[in-house]
């Protein structure tokens, strides 16, 4: 089971892993003020135990630029079986990773890294290491994918100070190491020259 967002969201603030402003709503009132309140463009995705990849249900929906669109995106999301409510986020933007943690039969804990969002899926971009990692590991993690050209500047974007990943890297492995949970997926990270946030997560007890 997934925890719900509450939890999930208290979890990360104790390991010091930072998310866009959130707001969890209940109705369309409550989502048009709350996106308001945020600041537009908002990303508007359903609150679910169940369903462990939103997109695949159509309950992501991004650059929502007013609060008569964001009512139309909370009945639309709403519409979908086995929500609980919907998440109003700050859209950020940036370079996307993932960050993975299993339990391996053999090994225990394993910590994965990737190309974020869909990519990780068509390119299968990523690396593994045994918890716990410290820094110096976490960094070579971040050299062994090929999205690492993302962070320095490929094409014209910004660099970006690969330590941000890092120290998300190591936080989630302090987290692992400290907390009884079967699963926890961070998809996406998201960079850009200025912070880096968890603008996904799912935990799994």
């Amino acid at each position: 089971m997934i925890l719900d967002y509450k939890e999930q969201d208290k979890i990360l603030k104790k390991y010091g892993l930072k998310v866009p402003d959130t707001c969890f709503v209940e109705n369309k009132t409550q989502a048009s003020s709350s996106a308001s309140k945020i600041g537009f463009p908002v990303v508007m995705k359903i609150s679910s135990k169940k369903h462990f990849h939103r997109t695949e249900v159509g309950g992501v929906l991004k650059n929502i630029k007013s609060k008569e669109e964001a009512q139309i995106a909370f009945t639309s999301l709403s519409k979908i079986e086995d929500t609980q409510g919907v998440l109003v986020q700050k859209q950020v933007e940036g370079v996307e990773f993932i960050v993975g943690v299993k339990k391996d039969p053999l090994f225990g804990g394993v910590i994965m890294l990737g190309t974020g969002g869909t990519m990780v899926e068509v390119f299968n971009d990523v690396t593994f290491r045994v918890l716990p990692i410290k820094k110096g590991d976490a960094l070579k993690m971040i050299e062994e994918i090929k999205g690492k050209k993302l962070l320095e500047g490929f094409r014209g974007l910004e660099k970006i100070d690969k330590s941000k990943l890092a120290d998300i890297l190591v936080k989630v492995s302090s987290l692992a190491d400290k907390e009884d949970y079967q699963e926890i997926d961070l998809n996406p990270v998201i960079l850009n020259d200025k912070k880096a946030f968890v603008c996904d997560v799912k935990i799994v007890v």
